[in-house]
């Protein structure tokens, strides 16, 4: 590990990450109150996949079930993680996103970045990494019903360098991906 590298809990104060989860309790929405189209973009783990978000189906809530809702409400710049299911899909909820008001199910959680000690893409990188991907594996339970809880996802451990270094593997990582892109676009076209 470079030395100006440091390995840190995702919890840890410093850093400035919260790990919230959704309203579970008696105002959750329950099926009949799930409609086609609405204030509120209720997401479903059909919205959050190994490559981000999705909308080619979408239910949502209205504005009073929006408003009496607790926590799980997701702002700019969040990450969402799917804790129940298929866990450890990541989606961050950028201001690309077309919906403006947004909030998760009970099988996911938000980490959430409130100091801003790490560049926003930088920690999506590292959550997407293996070293976070191994963890999922390593500590999700449960056979029939896969699970992460909210103390497993504040223990995963996360290595932190400065913040411009944080900036430059960002850059590095987007011009591999922009490589690794054009070779499947070529390849898609030779297969065709």
């Amino acid at each position: 590990i470079p030395v100006s590298h440091k390995v840190f809990d995702l919890s840890d104060k410093k850093l400035g990450i919260e790990i919230i989860d959704g309203d579970r309790g008696k105002n959750y929405p329950k099926n009949n109150e799930l409609n086609p189209s609405g204030d509120c973009l209720f997401l479903t783990a059909k919205n959050v996949t190994k490559e981000g978000f999705k909308f080619d189906t979408t239910q949502f809530i209205n504005l009073n079930k929006d408003k009496i809702l607790g926590s799980g409400k997701l702002k700019e710049n969040d990450i969402v993680i799917t804790t129940r299911g298929t866990v450890g899909n990541l989606a961050h909820y950028s201001k690309n996103i077309p919906f403006k008001s947004i909030r998760i199910n009970s099988g996911m959680a938000i980490i959430r970045n409130t100091k801003n000690e790490i560049d926003i893409e930088f920690l999506l990188n590292v959550l997407e990494s293996e070293l976070v991907k191994s963890q999922v594996k390593k500590f999700t339970y449960g056979s029939a019903q896969p699970q992460l809880t909210i103390d497993i996802i504040n223990s995963f451990k996360i290595l932190i360098p400065k913040k411009n270094e944080q900036i430059e593997i960002n850059q590095i990582i987007k011009s591999l991906n922009k490589i690794i892109s054009s070779y499947k676009n070529y390849y898609l076209k030779i297969e065709l």
